[in-house]
């Protein structure tokens, strides 16, 4: 039996604290739009904080599955619906033009952690981690 992989390899390292940010990102976003809500909710308003923070939670809870070498996949999921729902809002709205490329580097964040957690050394990691049982914490 070979010995665990412990150390997490440098693109997972990145995608955790990009997670991060990609999160609290997405939740200031929802926080804005349930500000200029008003508290109203009219025809399916509620989706546009609901996802948002629903996406954010499940990024903060990736960035430690990933970081303990149990799943990419809970990075990799939330930050790639992301990016769709982003690329979409953007082209379908023509925000691009409007935003001095800000909104281009906004959905580059969540591109950029869904990624660096897909990378196939993070994949063979997070699979080697799983083979071995090394997914608990060591020992004191």
């Amino acid at each position: 039996m070979s010995a665990p992989v412990r150390r997490p390899p440098l693109p997972a390292l990145l995608a955790a604290p990009l997670a991060v940010l990609t999160a609290l990102t997405t939740a200031a976003f929802a926080l804005l739009a349930l500000a200029f809500s008003n508290g109203r909710f009219d025809g399916g308003g509620w989706l546009v904080v609901a996802v948002p923070v629903l996406l954010s939670v499940w990024l903060l809870t990736g960035a430690l599955l990933l970081l303990l070498g149990r799943s990419w996949l809970a990075v990799f999921l939330p930050a790639a619906a992301l990016v769709a729902v982003l690329g979409w809002v953007l082209l379908a709205d023509g925000l691009i033009a409007d935003s001095d490329g800000l909104l281009l580097l906004v959905w580059a964040l969540p591109a950029g952690t869904a990624v660096l957690a897909a990378l196939p050394g993070v994949r063979r990691w997070v699979a080697a981690r799983r083979a071995a049982g090394d997914v608990q914490p060591a020992p004191s």
